[in-house]
């Protein structure tokens, strides 16, 4: 009887945990690399399906998505929608490509639904993590945020060295 009961509870166990498990990841999506997403934002070509926004301020962007226009793109504060045909898109695309975070390169991906689906592309030196909502096609990417990090001299995640005080320099070098 204990047995019996015993191997009921671990059905009943595993039962549960591939519920929560397949309900946890039924709205994950991720992203892949792909060197023809990587392509495509270095020879500035567009997909005309694609709305684009860029990761952060115009001048210190650090990634740029495009994302399938049947889908909403909930991004908050820190990402600005762009025009693929303005000089701002060629502008970030290159600063994203030029200025890779310190330890890491640029790289291009494809951004897929949880049913494997391309929906976007990403380009960017920083790790990102998607989640898609099918059903009410909504996209969300989560980054790291190394703007908010202290600057250095050359700014966020570009060195780790500490400022230096400034000095005073003597006229006469023999004080």
């Amino acid at each position: 009887m204990g047995a019996d009961l015993m191997k009921r509870g671990i059905y009943v166990l595993a039962f549960a945990t591939a519920l929560i498990g397949g309900c946890a990841t039924a709205n994950l999506g991720s992203i892949r690399p792909s060197e023809d997403a990587a392509r495509q934002f270095r020879e500035l070509e567009i997909n005309p399906n694609f709305r684009y926004w860029y990761l952060n301020q115009e001048n210190n962007p650090f990634g740029v998505l495009g994302i399938d226009r049947e889908y909403r793109f909930e991004g908050g504060p820190v990402w600005t929608p762009v025009d693929p045909d303005a000089a701002v898109f060629k502008k970030v695309v290159g600063l994203v490509q030029a200025f890779p975070v310190r330890g890491s390169y640029t790289s291009g991906f494809e951004i897929v639904d949880s049913q494997g689906r391309p929906i976007g592309v990403w380009y960017s030196s920083l790790n990102a993590g998607v989640t898609v909502d099918h059903a009410a096609k909504v996209v969300v990417v989560t980054t790291p945020m190394p703007w908010t990090k202290p600057f250095s001299r050359l700014g966020p995640e570009r060195s780790r060295e500490p400022l230096t005080a400034v000095r005073a320099i003597r006229a006469d070098p023999s004080t």
